[in-house]
Formats: C-alpha cells, sequence, structure tokens
C-alpha cells in the first residue's frame, strides 16, 4: 500500500462514520449498532483466571526465588544446583579471555590450555591445580604419563612388564569404582552351616516385639512418584514403617568409608544438588536426586522430622550405620523380643557376633 493509498484510507474513515450514522438515524436502528463499553480483558470470568495464575506465579517464587543472594547456578525449576567449579554460564567470558590471550602471538606457537576450557556439569574428576580446581581425565592424564615415561626411560621394555592402566583391575571395575566384596557368598554360607541343625521352632513372644529398621534400605523401597511434593513423600514412608526404631547412614560432607557404595548405587552417576523444601514438588528421578550426598542429608533430616512427629525412634550414625543397626536392637532384645528389618550381609555378620544367647530372641527379616 503506497502511502497516497494510506492517507486516503485514513481520512475516508470519519466520512464513513458520519454516513454510517446518518444511515442508522434514517433506519430507526442505531441501538441494533451500540457496542459495549467493557473490553474483554476486563470481564469477570478473565479476572478470576488472572488472578488465579498470578497466586500460583507468587506461590512458585516463593520456593524458587531468583532474587536471594546466592551466586550459586542454579535452575529454579528444578533446584538443581552446579558444583563452584561450574563456568558454563560465563561461556562469553572464557572465550572472550582466550581470545584476548592470543593477542601479538604466532599462531603456530600457541597452544590453547585445558584450564582455559568451560566447566561444565558433566565434569566429575577434579584436581587442585595452584588453588584451583580444574577437571581432569584420568585416561588422558594416564596417557601423558607413559609419554613422559618413554622420553624418560632407557628401557621402555621394563616399563611395558608392569601392569599399564590407571586403574589396576584386581582392585577396580571398569567404572573405577573399588570391586565390590562377595558377601552373598558369606551368606549363603552361613545358611549352608546351620541348615543341617535342628532349631527349635521360635515360640510366640509373651512380650512386645521391638523392631530396628535399616534406613539406608527404607530411602529406596518405596516408589517416588514425579510431581508429588516432599511433604507428601515423607507422609508415605511414615505411613509405611508402623512406629519402629530407625537407624540412617550419615551423609554429611567429606570422605566417608560408605563412599564407593553409595557411587556404586547411584551406577556411577553423580547427582547435582537440588534446593527444595517440604512443599517442593519432586522433579528429578530418585536415582540422580539420591547421588548427591547433600540432597540425601537433607531429605533424610525432613523424614527423621516426621518420623518423630508419629512417634517413631529414630538415629542417625556419623557415617556408616551398619554397627549402629546392630548394637541397637542387640541392646532391645535384652529387654524384649527384637526384630531387625535389613537387606545387607554386614548386618547379619555383626549381628550373630554382638548378639547375647542369655538375651529375648533377636530376629534378622
Amino acid at each position: 500500500m503506497a502511502e497516497s493509498q494510506r492517507t486516503q484510507w485514513l481520512l475516508s474513515m470519519p466520512a464513513c462514520s458520519t454516513v454510517s450514522a446518518a444511515m442508522q438515524k434514517l433506519t430507526e436502528t442505531e441501538a441494533d449498532y451500540v457496542t459495549s463499553d467493557q473490553h474483554k480483558d476486563a470481564t469477570p470470568a478473565r479476572q478470576s483466571r488472572d488472578d488465579t495464575d498470578t497466586r500460583s506465579l507468587l506461590d512458585y517464587l516463593q520456593h524458587r526465588n531468583p532474587f536471594e543472594r546466592d551466586s550459586s547456578l542454579q535452575s529454579i525449576a528444578t533446584g538443581v544446583t552446579a558444583e563452584s567449579t561450574v563456568n558454563a554460564d560465563k561461556a562469553k567470558e572464557v572465550g572472550s579471555k582466550i581470545l584476548q590471550s592470543t593477542t601479538g602471538k604466532n599462531v603456530s606457537d600457541f597452544t590453547f590450555k585445558k584450564k582455559d576450557t568451560v566447566v561444565t556439569m558433566d565434569s566429575k574428576s577434579y584436581a587442585k591445580v595452584n588453588g584451583q580446581s580444574l577437571p581432569v581425565d584420568p585416561q588422558l592424564h594416564f596417557q601423558r604419563l607413559l609419554t613422559v615415561a618413554g622420553e624418560t626411560s632407557e628401557n621402555l621394555a621394563d616399563i611395558f612388564q608392569c601392569e599399564l592402566c590407571n586403574r589396576p583391575p584386581a582392585l577396580f571395575d571398569p567404572s573405577g569404582l573399588s570391586r565390590k566384596a562377595n558377601k552373598p557368598a558369606l551368606a549363603d554360607a552361613i545358611w549352608s552351616v546351620g541348615k543341617g541343625i535342628d532349631v527349635p521352632a521360635a515360640q510366640p513372644p509373651t512380650q512386645e516385639m521391638n523392631c530396628v529398621l535399616d534406613g539406608g534400605s527404607l530411602l529406596y523401597r518405596l516408589p517416588r512418584p514425579r510431581g508429588t511434593t516432599f511433604d507428601s513423600i515423607c507422609t508415605m514412608y511414615v505411613n509405611y514403617v508402623k512406629k519402629p526404631t530407625i537407624v540412617f547412614d550419615g551423609y554429611e560432607p567429606g570422605p566417608s568409608t560408605k563412599d564407593t557404595t553409595h557411587l556404586r548405587r547411584s551406577g556411577g552417576v553423580v547427582g547435582a544438588k537440588v534446593n527444595f523444601d517440604s512443599s517442593t514438588p519432586v522433579a528429578s528421578k530418585k536415582e540422580h536426586f539420591m547421588a548427591h550426598a547433600n540432597n540425601k542429608q537433607r531429605f533424610v533430616d525432613m523424614l527423621s522430622q516426621k518420623l518423630k512427629a508419629a512417634g517413631c525412634h529414630v538415629l542417625q550414625a556419623v557415617a556408616d550405620a551398619d554397627v549402629l543397626i546392630a548394637n541397637t536392637p542387640v541392646a532391645r532384645a535384652a529387654e524384649s523380643p527384637t526384630t531387625v528389618v535389613g537387606e545387607d550381609t554386614d548386618l547379619l555378620v555383626l549381628l550373630i557376633c554382638h548378639a547375647d544367647p542369655e538375651s529375648h530372641t533377636l530376629y534378622m527379616h
């Protein structure tokens, strides 16, 4: 449309309006052409829907405040939080720094350094270099050591007489985790030894039965529907346990004797830290959520409060809870019959070691 055509169209509108009004007056149809002064966005139905949407947004941001003084990289939708070494959000800044370092240098003399690359959430291995955490590829690191050894050794054949691998296969599996002890074989051997012994049938207990539950096994016992809140999940556990004594492992930061077991249970998955509270809906898989010690500890703390409020007796070890799980029912069996509920062969061995033959009956389920 040319400018002249646009001008003619605009100037003709008032004239058309006058003609339209005159025709309505002549035909006495003015009432049929009266329009409402109300905009569709001002109707009660639209106002009610806008109010509901606004309240939903405010409730969503109440638990995912993007304006908190937290400099960590995190998703307000899922609560997933990156480690302090992750700088993927600064990729442009990192790239600009690399480009600046090339200024004035010959292209054949310049080399890109791995420490200058962007660190993503997939990076799992780190090493401290001059106080800075840098991602490390164990396989690449081992290959470089072999190269250095070939240049410094007079007889390379001597080096290849040794087991050349970054993880000794006798101690570690291909995923890098230490090999698991064959504890089921031990349980089968104990069962075989006791199978031929005539044990009198257990008499129904005359006193109330105590129950001690392995909390680590409990965490993986119930399904966790996505979309439900953590408060609802805790309620599911409370309804499931029926007021026994529950003993949990500890998942505080720092090295622990249980670290390898936790990694093996997670299948090598390195979980991301999740910020959540009781009203936060579950947005990640149980395996990924439980793979991070901080998530586990916070969930155990939340669940422990719910269990205590329901009348359960809750204990938590500093790290591995097997000894505490075994000693607790042994002490309870001195007063009344006690049942231990767990799946770990270590518990069976510890109970056999510490149980008092003179106490009340001690069961393992």
